[in-house]
């Protein structure tokens, strides 16, 4: 009932922030350099076939007849056609999300599963000079990820285990150039492979994933480990630690008080580095020619894709917001000292 009672509160916010994101990236996009058009057409059109280009391509008369005919569609769940891709731009997206969510997703598991527990574990147990030097590595390296550009820890690393070691598999895609990519299903390569029962497949697709997928957990996982770091060391110095100490209350039953008291800080953190993430795979996805979902949003601005742009950044913020649903949620079941949201 709590989460019901949440669920129709958020709406009444989700609906305007999402119309304030659709015109935003309607007009955005409209200042982006090039006639999509013009480009379409090529030189030899002249300028009435280019103007019926573009009444195809919703991109005739005034901005707000342009936006009234595009929000008009958008109600009726069409997002428009690509002009590259010459598909809906909703089938693009569906074809080539999960291939990314797979990515965040899986870089986000691993980075909560060794972040979180190695920062409550420095502040809990180390101690010392030594601790002091671990403390401070651990808080450096927090602090110093996110100025790696990805791209180029992603080159650097294909270079280093495929180009000399020979140990990492090429980077050109989810799977072997010999095999292919098992029927969707779930739409996730990794999922569809187990329950076609395709081992081969899977087995190609994992470890194409694993550089990747270390590339954005080292990069920004970062933010994790050093919100960890922050909140087990303000909860370690409050009252009810102390008084837990002082009571001699065991260190392992200390550290789980500290570990539960610091979720509500890493699962807000969380939330918010997904998105950081998903912008991230952009520039990861196209070094490795993944074909997901943020290569397909660098080349629809590459190509002035209007539609496809207008598409990805809709989507982009959906995700986001269900995220922080999702967060918003979680709280009432790792906080106890929560009753109510929204």
């Amino acid at each position: 009932m709590k989460v019901a009672k949440y669920l129709s509160k958020r709406l009444l916010y989700i609906i305007p922030q999402l119309f304030g994101v659709v015109l935003i990236a309607f007009l955005a996009v409209r200042m982006i350099p090039g006639d999509p058009a013009r480009i379409m057409a090529g030189a030899l059109v002249d300028e009435a076939g280019v103007e019926k280009i573009r009444e195809r391509m919703g991109l005739s008369g005034t901005l707000f007849q342009q936006f009234q005919t595009y929000f008009g569609n958008l109600l009726r769940g069409d997002l428009g056609n690509s002009w590259v891709t010459g598909n809906p731009v909703l089938a693009d997206i569906k074809t080539r999300l999960p291939a990314t969510l797979q990515l965040v997703v899986l870089a986000l598991i691993i980075s909560l599963l060794i972040m979180v527990p190695l920062g409550i574990k420095s502040i809990t147990s180390a101690k010392g000079f030594s601790g002091k030097i671990i403390k401070k590595c651990l808080s450096g390296y927090g602090m110093a990820a996110g100025a790696f550009p990805d791209f180029w820890l992603a080159l650097i690393l294909i270079f280093v285990f495929y180009v000399k070691l020979g140990i990492a598999p090429s980077p050109t895609g989810q799977i072997e150039l010999a095999l292919s990519l098992p029927p969707q299903i779930t739409g996730f390569s990794l999922i569809d492979s187990l329950i076609v029962g395709d081992m081969p497949a899977f087995w190609s697709i994992l470890s194409r994933h694993v550089i990747p997928v270390f590339v954005l957990a080292f990069v920004y996982g970062g933010g994790i480990l050093k919100v960890a770091l922050t909140s087990a060391s303000g909860t370690q110095k409050s009252e009810f630690i102390n008084y837990a100490k002082i009571n001699g209350v065991k260190s392992n039953y200390i550290r789980s008080y500290i570990s539960k008291a610091s979720r509500p800080s890493v699962a807000t953190f969380t939330a918010v580095n997904f998105g950081y993430m998903l912008g991230g795979t952009a520039l990861v996805e196209s070094v490795f020619s993944w074909g997901g979902f943020g290569q397909y949003a660098i080349q629809s601005v590459v190509n002035s894709d209007f539609t496809a742009i207008q598409g990805v950044v809709l989507v982009s913020a959906i995700l986001n917001l269900i995220m922080y649903i999702l967060v918003d949620i979680i709280y009432m079941y790792i906080d106890p000292r929560i009753t109510e949201i929204g």
